[in-house]
């Protein structure tokens, strides 16, 4: 059976596209940490804070106007100092982290692995049951020999 010019440039069009998808698919799958900067590239990032602007800087009220000029004496007291206002910083856990048991967030607080990686290790893990060793992570996609051999001393496997 023969297909017409017409048909046959259809059908090469559509088994290019779908090719490409399934080229985009596996790309993705691979380098998820370049996949997500490249969704994120045209999304407009909030605006950093505008510092204060530069100016004369005024004494604090309870500070003496003139340096020969005696302090008050009305009571007022110096300010208390503000609590910074940056949120603390998480001190690293000593321990390894147990696949076994850790959560998609637990995970992805690891160094080079993402919101996408941890939720594949985790669906993994749901789906084969649990690790025997940190190796088993060989299979996920986007978890590379790097990166796993980088993982290593931060992961552990228990009961």
């Amino acid at each position: 059976m023969t297909y017409p010019r017409p048909q046959l440039k259809l059908l090469f069009v559509l088994a290019a596209v779908f090719l490409a998808g399934l080229g985009a698919r596996e790309w993705r799958a691979g380098f998820p940490d370049a996949a997500e900067r490249l969704e994120r590239f045209d999304r407009e990032d909030p605006p950093p804070p505008i510092p204060p602007a530069p100016g004369p800087r005024q004494a604090p009220r309870w500070a003496p106007a003139r340096p020969d000029s005696p302090a008050p004496t009305s009571g007022a007291q110096p300010p208390r100092q503000r609590a910074s206002s940056a949120p603390p910083v998480p001190v690293a856990d000593p321990r390894p982290l147990d696949l076994n048991h850790a959560s998609a967030d637990e995970i992805s607080r690891l160094p080079g692995v993402g919101p996408s990686l941890a939720r594949r290790i985790v669906e993994e893990r749901d789906r084969r049951g649990r690790f025997e060793s940190s190796d088993n992570l060989r299979g996920i996609l986007g978890m590379g020999p790097k990166k796993l051999a980088a993982l290593r001393e931060h992961v552990t496997v228990g009961e």
